[in-house]
């Protein structure tokens, strides 16, 4: 089954340090373009309505597969800077982010 946002998509929560919206949004911009430069299907980014210090990215993709070939790619340096920068904003650095991959399912109707 296809969904509009892909058929792989893959979740990261993590909360930012208050008062830094900013510098996670040059970032977060950095990081969109690479996602896209690497074929993303989406790229969305929320933010809690009840608590801006807790973000969420949903990148999607056209397949698991397509997930997996992306994910084996080494980061350029400047990405590399990107994600070291982002370590320093998010509370509990990188190793605090919370993942989820997700696949679109058809529900059957009981008969």
């Amino acid at each position: 089954m296809s969904s509009r946002l892909g058929d792989y998509i893959v979740q990261h929560s993590y909360r930012i340090e208050a008062g830094r919206d900013a510098e996670l949004l040059v970032l977060l911009s950095s990081i969109e373009a690479w996602a896209h430069d690497l074929g993303v299907a989406q790229f969305e980014v929320w933010r809690d309505v009840d608590d801006a210090t807790h973000i969420t990215e949903i990148h999607s993709f056209d397949s698991w597969a397509h997930y997996t070939r992306i994910a084996q790619k080494e980061p350029p340096r400047s990405m590399q800077t990107v994600y070291s920068d982002l370590d320093d904003l998010i509370v509990g650095g990188l190793d605090a982010i919370v993942t989820h991959s997700w696949e679109p399912r058809v529900l059957i109707a009981a008969s």
